[in-house]
């Protein structure tokens, strides 16, 4: 077995680490990653790994985090045992982990959304590994001008069954997931964050037909700790005029282990909701 220590030293100052010193040493933090986020190129090496019966290209030495976020894989099962029959909107998709998941459990129609080119290659890949090439569309967009510009629901797969908004926006979903990327590296950020997650969540809110599901995370160890994530996702329910249900709360995988001794590891919330 090959054990990849990718020492990004952007990634790591955003979780409180202090600055690394360049020693220069091979493999060392001179070495670090370039390119954090995006999904793997063409020429990197990839393997393939299995998740609840579905298969994944990943690249452990490229991409965002290991190459797949195996943090969200409990909730990933649990989400998609809830999908059947359902029309599934995933936003910032990347991979395809979350709509895959769904349309494996018998979602009817199941969009994703990301913003990268890359990390939509890697997911239309791995729909047609799956044999879910036609059940699983994907689009490029920013995820909040997917939810408000009109001129991008002519790409909704989707648009059908959307009821028109003063927005513009795509409405009629049945299970709504957002997984955005971290909006408060810091405590400083969480005021920014908070209002950016809020506008998110509003928007989600807007693409579900009443009685739908939402599914929303936060991998913001500042905003988990500071435990005010629920309340913010209740405040844009309260501006969209919409009523919340909390089904669960969930953090990451339990193979993702958490010492009571060191709670500030506690990174990820994922909730889920009906939305009335």
């Amino acid at each position: 077995h090959e054990v990849v220590w990718r020492q990004a030293e952007a990634r790591l100052k955003m979780d409180g680490w202090e600055e690394l010193q360049r020693d220069g040493a091979e493999g060392g933090p001179a070495a670090a990653e370039s390119g954090a986020g995006e999904a793997p190129a063409a020429d990197a090496p990839t393997q393939l790994v299995l998740e609840s019966g579905l298969r994944y290209e990943v690249s452990p030495t490229l991409g965002q985090k290991s190459g797949f976020y195996c943090d969200q894989r409990d909730n990933r099962a649990a989400v998609a045992s809830l999908c059947a029959g359902r029309t599934v909107l995933d936003l910032f998709c990347y991979s395809g982990g979350f709509a895959l998941s769904a349309a494996s459990r018998g979602a009817t129609r199941t969009l994703g959304v990301d913003s990268s080119g890359a990390a939509l290659a890697l997911a239309r890949r791995n729909a047609e590994m799956n044999g879910m090439g036609g059940e699983v569309e994907f689009v490029q967009a920013d995820c909040i001008k997917f939810l408000t510009d009109g001129s991008l629901l002519s790409r909704n797969p989707l648009s059908n069954l959307r009821a028109a908004l003063p927005s513009g926006a795509p409405r009629g979903y049945d299970v709504v997931i957002c997984d955005p990327p971290k909006f408060a590296p810091t405590a400083r950020d969480l005021p920014r964050a908070a209002r950016k997650y809020k506008t998110l969540n509003g928007l989600a809110m807007r693409a579900l037909r009443p009685g739908g599901l939402l599914v929303t995370c936060t991998c913001s160890a500042a905003m988990t700790q500071s435990g005010s994530f629920l309340q913010t996702i209740q405040e844009a329910a309260e501006a969209e005029g919409r009523g919340l249900t909390l089904l669960s709360t969930t953090g990451a995988a339990r193979d993702h282990a958490l010492h009571p001794a060191v709670m500030e590891s506690r990174y990820l919330t994922c909730l889920m909701f009906v939305v009335d």
